[in-house]
């Protein structure tokens, strides 16, 4: 008898050491998911790069940035201010900006386009002339081709995102292995969880390992913000541009917050199964 009771707690114990495995695998795997989730929500999400535009008044900066830099080429050209401010006020930067992002998430050429550009600032350059009386021998066409170069120059830097130009190479390559990785990772949580469920004879200790890798799911997913968090890696970010800084801090802040998010959903559902795992553990014990 003695010897059976031996044999039952030993398979007993293997049996809660493969059960806690699976709990530590289950923390893995949610947190896989909800990286790729959060690369979805946000990386992966044009709508993401341009709400993070809006909210940080970046069409309003690189306008009076792009502005700044036309005036100081203009000033060594004969420009006027005022021709500056009108031109750059016909420009659409909500719209030239989102050409510039969709143009990542089709699979399109990620350059900034200029022909449009130099067509009009061109033109705009020739009625400058005609309206002023000025010489045309003066403004010879190689002046004013050197000078619509260097303004497109200018207009491409500051279009262009520069950290966003490294991910958006990858961003319509990666879209579909992404989604097969995400749709594997669902379906081996929710395999491990039934596992967890199905398998257990005592049903307190169902809820029991499925809270361990709740609980493992939400630290190691709270993880990678609050280090990024403590060490202020985004704010120190060493950006000139005023509006590249603020749409970079707004971006990435936001990206981690997302993190935030699902370390919350699984400390939920966590405090859920811990409720549902106390509750019937009573239960048996008053059984």
């Amino acid at each position: 008898m003695s010897h059976r009771s031996h044999k039952r707690s030993k398979k007993s114990r293997f049996k809660s050491l493969v059960y806690i495995f699976l709990s530590f695998v289950l923390s893995f795997v949610l947190f896989l998911l909800s990286v790729c989730l959060v690369l979805r929500l946000t990386v992966f999400s044009g709508d993401f790069m341009k709400s993070a535009m809006s909210g940080t008044g970046y069409y309003e900066f690189v306008s009076e940035e792009f502005s700044d830099g036309m005036k100081n080429l203009g000033h060594a050209s004969g420009l006027s201010d005022e021709f500056v401010d009108d031109f750059v006020k016909k420009l659409d930067f909500i719209e030239i900006e989102g050409e510039y992002i969709d143009a990542f998430y089709t699979g399109e050429s990620t350059l900034v386009n200029t022909t449009h550009f130099k067509q009009t600032m061109l033109g705009a350059l020739n009625d400058y002339i005609e309206e002023n009386n000025i010489d045309r021998e003066k403004a010879s066409e190689a002046n004013l081709s050197y000078l619509v170069d260097k303004v497109a120059e200018l207009y491409v830097a500051h279009v262009s995102i520069p950290f966003f130009s490294v991910l958006g190479n990858y961003i319509s390559k990666l879209d579909t292995p992404l989604r097969v990785t995400e749709i594997v990772l669902a379906i081996l949580a929710l395999g491990i969880a039934a596992i967890l469920y199905f398998t257990n004879e005592y049903k307190h200790r169902r809820y029991r390992y499925l809270c361990y890798g709740l609980i493992g799911a939400t630290l190691t997913t709270a993880v990678i913000p609050a280090v990024v968090g403590i060490m202020g890696f985004v704010s120190k970010a060493n950006i000139s541009s005023r509006s590249l800084y603020n749409l970079f801090v707004s971006y990435f802040n936001s990206f981690f917050n997302y993190f935030w998010i699902f370390a919350g959903i699984w400390a939920l559902l966590s405090v859920l199964s811990f409720v549902m795992f106390y509750t019937r553990f009573k239960k048996a014990v008053n059984n």
